[in-house]
């Protein structure tokens, strides 16, 4: 061991001012690129962090969307409930997309299918109208039923699409 000691310090005592400039400066170097890899590294999991929150928002919604139309086929709903329920979630959707908008230019109207379509369809429904001023729940019939099934072919990819948007956002 003290060999070694010995000849690290014969070593020293040997190099020159370029040897010891070209130390330093792949010390510096290296403390750079450390620098750098760390910054990055923290910018990196700062964006993703939000892109899963966003995404959990978005998940959270359809959720709720799910619920909404599942009480509605099990009769479980009375009208003047509904009209509230789909302010609460377009002020929701709005935040949500206004936040991405800012943040990953996704249009702002993205899900107005989801919004206003399931909106107007519900409250134009014959089974709606017949029970809102008495406020029974409403039954759905088959016809109804059907044209909601229709609707969520047709756009419940939209969740999907803004998540997959989201996530291919710089």
């Amino acid at each position: 061991m003290m060999a070694l000691h010995h000849s690290f310090i014969k070593l020293v005592e040997k190099m020159e001012t370029g040897d010891w400039i070209e130390i330093i400066s792949i010390l510096i170097n290296s403390l750079l690129a450390i620098w750098i890899v760390r910054t990055v590294q923290n910018k990196l999991t700062n964006k993703r962090v939000l892109k899963d929150h966003l995404i959990n928002e978005i998940k959270d919604i359809r959720v709720e969307y799910q619920s909404i139309l599942n009480k509605l086929y099990k009769n479980e709903l009375k009208p003047q409930s509904i009209p509230p329920w789909f302010k609460l979630m377009n002020i929701k959707l709005n935040d949500l997309l206004n936040v991405t908008n800012a943040k990953y230019k996704i249009n702002q109207h993205f899900m107005n299918p989801y919004q206003l379509g399931l909106r107007d369809l519900v409250t134009q429904l014959p089974e709606f109208e017949k029970n809102y001023q008495k406020n029974l729940p409403i039954k759905l019939s088959a016809n109804s039923q059907n044209q909601i099934l229709q609707f969520q072919q047709k756009n419940s990819k939209l969740f999907n699409n803004l998540i997959i948007k989201i996530n291919d956002s710089n």
